[in-house]
């Protein structure tokens, strides 16, 4: 009778670890949302950017095709991904006003680079998008460290 108590109460004992395990890992993942709700905007921009600076890889219609691609996923993601933020109401406070002025600055920027027909245009274009991404690489960074709790099981 002795062992089933021990068995039973070793059986309660792993459920509990593996519950509290599991609620630190939602904890985590929940913590996490408004840093990559942040960081989802930027990932088209830096794809029409690579795809800049790869121009000579692609002919034009292909490029073309990609960059409107590219546009549309911007437009998706810019008008779903700042969701993210409103957890909380301190993060939003915090970085929703630079997440909203980057996502209009990518929006016009990116606008003006899709118009442009001329060659010039199109390296005007790109300076200004490189600029604006490069800044918000800077704040995406900051927001890292604020945002982004290390796991303690990995230490």
């Amino acid at each position: 009778m002795k062992k089933w108590k021990f068995v039973i109460i070793g059986v309660i004992g792993i459920s509990i670890i593996v519950f509290m395990y599991k609620q630190h890992q939602t904890i985590l993942e929940y913590r996490q949302i408004p840093y990559y709700s942040l960081e989802l905007l930027a990932s088209p921009i830096g794809k029409v950017i690579e795809l800049h600076e790869n121009d000579d890889n692609y002919e034009d219609d292909e490029r073309k095709e990609m960059l409107e691609d590219l546009n549309v996923m911007f437009s998706t993601i810019s008008n779903r991904a700042g969701v993210g933020l409103t957890t909380e109401q301190k993060i939003y406070d915090k970085y929703y006003d630079e997440y909203n002025d980057a996502r209009a600055d990518f929006a016009v920027i990116l606008e003006k680079y899709m118009a442009a027909e001329t060659p010039e245009q199109h390296e005007q274009a790109y300076k200004a998008l490189k600029e604006v991404y490069d800044e918000y690489q800077l704040f995406l960074e900051q927001a890292e460290e604020d945002l982004m709790l290390p796991d303690p099981t990995l230490q």
